[in-house]
């Protein structure tokens, strides 16, 4: 991120040299200028959205999912005391499966369980006001469910949005580099002879460039970025070590489980990723273009669900 966001303060600075010498454009020319303003209102929206902590994202899911769960094993336990009771193997079956299960499993997951105990559960409504000495247990789990339902869907819709605003940011990084290079830069050489102030600031900054990773290699402009996220709980794995196998590259994700690998030529890469209690995943094989952003997201089973 912290590449890109370098990028888009050059862009922003080159737009200020631009609107300084706003006379020197007019029509198509002044139009031009223009669309590099607007994409650059456009950084600005995206960049304030994206660097906001995922935590504030997750802090009502997690909160939320403690005490579904807590309810979600009365239920369970409760199923087991009915069916020994009353001799219902299913519900047996279910509320045994599930209590092992609950460590385990997704958030998801954990939603449709509660729907089917409380199926399962709901003609047996008396005896379980009884047996669990709390007769609105069922009705109050009831809500519970529906609200867990509508936590995760706002929570999903927010982490959607996110990787919706990184994928347009790349492609707005994408747009804007050709502006400049198809457009802004033959406009401003055109001027050279008559605003050579103009030339002169717009082509040092154009051509400024951050250090070389090796002496005489020019960096490359495209990038791999993606999320490594939890397979049970669906949360962000940070730090996690994403690798690129032919340049012996690592790099770590950040809270949002988000990577960058940055600066690359075009060409074909292998990234893989590994995580501490996590099995590691099959890695993958990316062809670069000039100027490209490729997205490539790791999904990582715990090696031991219960600990994590």
């Amino acid at each position: 991120m912290r590449y890109k966001t370098d990028r888009i303060k050059k862009y922003k600075a080159l737009y200020q040299i631009l609107n300084q010498y706003s006379e020197a454009f007019e029509g198509e020319a002044l139009a031009s200028v223009e669309s590099l303003g607007t994409l650059n209102d456009r950084f600005s929206a995206l960049v304030s959205n994206l660097t906001r902590p995922v935590s504030l994202v997750y802090q009502n899911r997690t909160s939320r999912r403690d005490s579904f769960i807590e309810s979600l094993q009365r239920s369970v336990r409760l199923g087991m005391a009915v069916a020994r009771k009353t001799g219902n193997t299913a519900l047996m079956d279910a509320a045994t499966n599930y209590h092992k299960e609950i460590g385990r499993t997704s958030d998801h997951k954990l939603y449709e369980m509660a729907l089917h105990m409380v199926e399962l559960l709901t003609p047996h409504s008396v005896l379980i006001g009884s047996l669990g000495n709390q007769p609105a247990f069922l009705e109050q789990f009831g809500i519970q469910i529906q609200e867990f339902s509508q936590t995760l869907s706002g929570t999903g819709l927010s982490l959607n949005e996110r990787k919706s605003g990184r994928r347009e940011l790349n492609a707005l990084l994408t747009e804007c580099n050709k502006l400049l290079a198809q457009e802004l830069d033959g406009l401003v050489e055109m001027r050279k002879n008559t605003h050579g102030e103009l030339y002169n600031l717009y082509t040092t900054m154009r051509m400024k460039r951050r250090p070389r990773s090796k002496v005489g290699e020019k960096p490359g402009l495209s990038d791999i970025s993606g999320i490594v996220t939890d397979a049970v709980t669906g949360q962000p794995i940070t730090d996690a070590q994403v690798t690129l196998t032919q340049h012996a590259t690592v790099t770590e994700t950040d809270e949002d489980g988000f990577f960058a690998h940055e600066e690359l030529h075009e060409g074909s890469y292998t990234v893989g990723c590994f995580a501490t209690g996590y099995n590691v995943p099959p890695s993958a094989t990316v062809k670069l273009g000039s100027d490209d952003s490729v997205e490539i997201n790791f999904t990582l089973q715990p090696v031991d669900p219960m600990l994590n």
